[in-house]
């Protein structure tokens, strides 16, 4: 029988795989290999990231309950996946301009007249918020978890679980935020804004009801009652923490 020195940890073997780390035995790349490898990465049956976007799409709550019950091995990763689609919507989001085409829409709406200064500062905390859209989803999710905790998980699971969950649900509604941002490209008006707000509004709610139903196994009509408490709950705070922000974002530039 064939003797293997791993690559990775220098452990001498018998088998296919490093008994040690766990590192298959590896060859040399090659082109046909290099090619072979990206293909298997996104298209592979079980933990191909195309197949997991779709689980995530269509059971959120069955993912998260596998990972916090330790059923891993069969996915994408999901910390990964959320990073990479985060940034491509914040990426999609910045090439739209939408907010700025907004903010004039709203300005022009209420009859604002606003000195120069406090144009550019409105201008500067919209472009802030664009451009940073990545951090702020990000930050969302454990304000989302509290009250999902609070709420919905604590007696079964605990907070940090409960972020998990609400990873896989932050990744279902970027995921869906491929399409509607889309729309950003096209919808300059006030009317658009308001209908795409409305729409990603509609579809965070959609998932926190799918993600409770599917990971608690509770009625649709329970999960979709604590899914708007959730929501209610998480956006006033977030309302205040955001005014807060840019108050003092303001104040600092008011001071340059």
């Amino acid at each position: 029988m064939q003797t293997h020195t791993c690559s990775n940890c220098g452990h001498i073997y018998t088998d296919t795989f490093c008994n040690k780390c766990g590192q298959k035995a590896v060859h040399r790349y090659t082109v046909s290999h290099v090619l072979h490898e990206l293909v298997h990465v996104f298209t592979h049956a079980d933990k191909g990231i195309f197949s997991f976007a779709w689980s995530v799409v269509k059971k959120p709550g069955i993912v998260g309950l596998d990972l916090v019950e330790g059923r891993r091995k069969r996915y994408f990763n999901l910390f990964q996946y959320l990073i990479i689609i985060v940034g491509i919507v914040t990426f999609m989001i910045a090439k739209t301009d939408f907010f700025d085409n907004t903010l004039k829409n709203l300005n022009a709406v209420g009859n604002a007249k606003l000195s120069i200064r406090q144009a550019q500062v409105q201008q500067d905390a919209m472009q802030l918020f664009q451009k940073y859209n990545n951090i702020v989803q990000m930050l969302l999710i454990p304000l989302f978890a509290f009250w999902g905790w609070l709420f919905v998980t604590r007696k079964k699971y605990n907070y940090a679980e409960t972020v998990v969950l609400h990873i896989a649900s932050s990744a279902q509604t970027n995921t869906l935020a491929l399409i509607t941002t889309l729309f950003m490209f096209w919808g300059h008006s006030l009317s658009a804004f308001v209908y795409i707000t409305a729409l990603s509004m509609g579809i965070m709610l959609y998932s926190f009801t799918v993600c409770y139903h599917q990971f608690m196994k509770i009625p649709v009509w329970k999960a979709f009652l604590y899914s708007l408490a959730v929501f209610l709950c998480s956006y006033i705070l977030q309302i205040i923490l955001t005014s807060i922000f840019v108050a003092v974002y303001v104040f600092f530039l008011s001071k340059k």
